[in-house]
């Protein structure tokens, strides 16, 4: 008999059946049919006999050896195999042992992981920032973000999900540069469990399921009064602030081309997504959202029209549209013909970012790029001309004071402004007329 059997019962009618039940041949064929074993006792039917049987033996097939050299439990007359062999899966014991060792190993991982951990909870827990001296871009971004969270941005926890209306499509991407930034903290200990694991005994988190927060002011610590702060910023930097525009420009188009994809059944390739941006950020340097959508409609329309010719398959017309995006580009900056009249879908959000862009820049989607970078441009072009002005202004009254002639250079300075120059016109050419007396 190929079944090593172990009785749970004593009764020798039961004993006898169980043996009948089990008994094959040399080949590995049952001698008894389930149809003639039953009626036995309260058993009428033969699908209730295997069940039946379970419960009066422990049968092991001796065909199926365990690496260990054990047999595996059979369950029934299905799984016992004709032929011996080593199998593959462990049996109970191994599994068992197996399931021990995985919780031990579970179990040594997560304390290692929280110890490693420990020190980055200190430090979050005593993190603070100063918020007059953050980046333009990260306050913007911080504006759009409490327009999305509210007072959770630093009372409470939130995570990408919870801001997921900050941008059209890819909100993480935004939420992930203030934590890379070194803008928001994370909290370990409200976290999800999987959200930090080890990796090469480093500690890694997984950003877009992290518990995120604003740290405290250094000066004002945590509250509105601080965060008022942020609201009255005085935006300067035009470098920042140009790429923060054209990654939400570019969000913008690609949520409309996803959305064109999937009308047309077409599926981007995720090396093919990233030429495509490549793509659309050049374009967005000349040309408005809204052009640029015109364009993202009109290729996808051609790519699904392509999809349809019986020598082209879907996934080479899909192919097509990063290419087929340039040359439309192309056109346009030869011919200087694109239409700008397209418009925002119902279902596809402007986000928060794109509000407070608006409402500080008045740029939407039919702010053309060309006109959106030249802006911000002269922004930091102002910037300097101020910071020029302040310091001839500075050197001016210094030099006037060390001179003791006060009167005189302020009735000179009255003079100049009064021939109709600007403040810091008049400023240069106060500093020109005596280049003894001032220096700039």
């Amino acid at each position: 008999m190929a079944v090593e059997l172990d009785f749970l019962t004593t009764d020798p009618e039961e004993m006898e059946l169980v043996s009948r039940y089990w008994a094959m041949n040399e080949y590995g064929e049952f001698l008894m049919p389930l149809k003639d074993l039953v009626p036995f006792k309260e058993i009428k039917q033969p699908a209730q006999l295997t069940k039946f049987v379970r419960t009066l033996c422990l049968a092991y097939d001796m065909n199926d050896i365990c690496k260990c050299g054990k047999p595996h439990r059979a369950s029934g007359r299905s799984g016992v195999s004709k032929s011996q062999r080593q199998s593959h899966r462990p049996c109970e014991a191994c599994l068992e042992q197996q399931l021990l060792e995985k919780q031990a190993k579970e179990a040594a991982d997560r304390a290692e992981l929280e110890a490693k951990l420990a020190p980055h909870v200190e430090w979050m827990n005593s993190r603070s920032l100063a918020y007059r001296d953050l980046a333009d871009d990260s306050v913007l971004l911080l504006q759009a973000l409490y327009a999305s969270v509210g007072p959770r941005l630093w009372e409470g926890r939130f995570t990408h999900d919870d801001c997921s209306d900050l941008s059209p499509y890819n909100s993480g991407q935004f939420a992930s540069r203030l934590y890379r930034a070194g803008v928001l903290g994370d909290d370990p200990e409200a976290a999800w469990q999987g959200t930090y694991y080890l990796s090469e005994g480093e500690v890694r988190i997984r950003l877009e399921y992290a518990k995120l927060f604003l740290p405290p002011d250094v000066e004002l610590g945590s509250g509105e009064e601080a965060f008022s702060l942020l609201i009255d910023r005085d935006f300067k930097n035009s470098e920042a602030l140009s790429k923060l525009w054209l990654d939400y420009a570019c969000d913008d188009v690609i949520r409309y081309l996803m959305d064109q994809c999937e009308l047309h059944n077409q599926f981007i390739e995720p090396d093919a997504l990233v030429k495509i941006q490549d793509t659309i950020r050049h374009g967005l340097h000349t040309y408005s959202v809204s052009q640029l959508w015109f364009i993202v409609w009109k290729v996808v329309r051609d790519a699904a029209a392509l999809s349809r010719r019986s020598y082209y398959s879907q996934e080479r017309a899909t192919a097509t549209i990063a290419t087929k995006i340039r040359k439309q580009l192309e056109f346009a900056d030869q011919t200087g013909e694109l239409r700008d009249t397209w418009s925002r879908p119902p279902a596809h959000i402007v986000g928060t970012l794109g509000i407070v862009l608006n409402e500080l820049f008045g740029i939407d989607e039919r702010s053309r790029g060309e006109s959106v970078l030249y802006m911000f441009a002269q922004m930091g072009k102002q910037q300097e001309a101020n910071s020029d002005a302040h310091e001839l202004a500075v050197a001016f009254m210094r030099d006037t004071l060390d001179l003791d002639t006060p009167l005189q250079a302020l009735e000179a300075f009255a003079e100049l402004i009064r021939s109709g120059l600007t403040t810091e016109d008049a400023l240069v050419k106060a500093v020109q007329r005596n280049p003894e007396h001032f220096t700039s």
